[in-house]
């Protein structure tokens, strides 16, 4: 099989994606080379890229951007650093001899076993009450938001997120969590949804808005970070595609996209 025929076996997965749209396609790399081996992560860092060379696989294939911009640069002009980085970078693809598969849109949508999905599985979370595409609201026993907030910092710390972000009022009751798809887990649509606490990611939550808002009114957010909230359904990406082609796939664990530094 081709990165080109193993991207369009990915897109057949979830064949609502709108091709002139979607971010899903070979980024990098010769799309008619045969696969040989693959490495799957969420972000294609220039590290991992020579951590999945060293596996002796040819493919990789990613959750994220490769090169600094949701649409790999590709439609609009890049700040002079990214443009020379994204250079380097498709220089480093290229002496490797790897080419770079990106699915996005499809396992962010997918139903059972893709991002929001898998994101709940790793919060503990089994209750679901309403579900629509990119966005899970789950019923929990009633507890406190600081509570949930603990227990979720809890979770989160397994994946090198010690602790989280927290607005509004600590001690409000809850019975029900709603958490998205990174980028589409807006905390105003999930309240919408029947969430009485939101779980966001640091991409899209901004302080001065809806940390402000919380603060406000009271209503429970939980910020982590976006890496850790969807390394999680990277596990599932490799099970699905060890079901599509009959290679070595390997799994580059990832977990917080950022490295905890405390005072000395």
């Amino acid at each position: 099989m081709t990165a080109a025929e193993l991207s369009n076996a990915l897109h057949e997965l979830w064949p609502h994606c709108d091709p002139a749209k979607t971010v899903d396609r070979v980024i990098a790399g010769d799309p008619e080379q045969t696969i040989t081996g693959i490495a799957v992560c969420w972000m294609p860092y220039s590290e991992t890229l020579r951590a999945a060379a060293q596996l002796g696989i040819n493919t990789v294939v990613a959750h994220e951007p490769t090169f600094y911009d949701h649409f790999e640069l590709r439609y609009s002009p890049a700040h002079p650093r990214y443009a020379a980085a994204k250079e380097e970078k498709e220089r480093l693809i290229g002496e490797l001899g790897l080419t770079i598969i990106r699915c996005h849109d499809v396992w962010d949508a997918i139903p059972e076993i893709g991002v929001p999905f898998r994101w709940g599985q790793f919060l503990g979370l089994t209750n679901l009450i309403h579900s629509e595409r990119y966005r899970n609201v789950y019923r929990v026993p009633t507890q406190t938001a600081g509570d949930f907030a603990r227990y979720l910092a809890g979770r989160t710390a397994a994946a090198g997120q010690r602790t989280v972000e927290f607005y509004g009022d600590p001690n409000r009751l809850i019975q029900t969590v709603g958490i998205g798809t990174g980028c589409c887990s807006e905390a105003l649509d999930l309240y919408e949804l029947g969430a009485d606490l939101a779980v966001t990611v640091d991409d899209i939550a901004r302080a001065w808005i809806i940390g402000e808002y919380c603060h406000d009114t009271g209503n429970p957010l939980i910020v982590v970070n976006h890496g850790v909230s969807e390394a999680c359904a990277m596990d599932s990406l490799a099970e699905k595609l060890r079901e599509l082609i009959r290679v070595p796939v390997h799994l580059i664990e990832q977990g917080a996209s950022y490295q905890e530094i405390s005072a000395a």
